[in-house]
C-alpha cells in the first residue's frame, strides 16, 4: 500500500453531502484499511491507528445497517 497514494484518494474521494450510505460506508472502510495498515506498521502510534481503524469500520458498518432499515 503507498500510504500517499491512499491518503491523496481519501481526501479527494471524501462523500459530499448527500452521498448514499453504500457511497459513505465504502469511504469509511478505505480509510480503517489504511488506519489497519499504519498500525501494521508498528512504532509509537500503532495502537492509536488501531482505534482509529475500529472507528472507522464500525461506522461504516453502522450506516450499511441504518441504510438497510431505512429501505425497509
Amino acid at each position: 500500500m503507498n500510504v500517499l497514494i491512499e491518503m491523496t484518494a481519501l481526501s479527494i474521494g471524501r462523500p459530499t453531502a448527500g452521498a448514499s450510505p453504500e457511497c459513505v460506508a465504502a469511504w469509511y472502510e478505505a480509510k480503517a484499511r489504511l488506519h489497519e495498515h499504519l498500525a501494521a506498521q508498528g512504532g509509537p502510534d500503532s495502537v492509536h491507528e488501531s482505534i482509529l481503524a475500529a472507528h472507522a469500520h464500525e461506522r461504516s458498518v453502522r450506516l450499511l445497517l441504518e441504510g438497510t432499515r431505512a429501505v425497509a
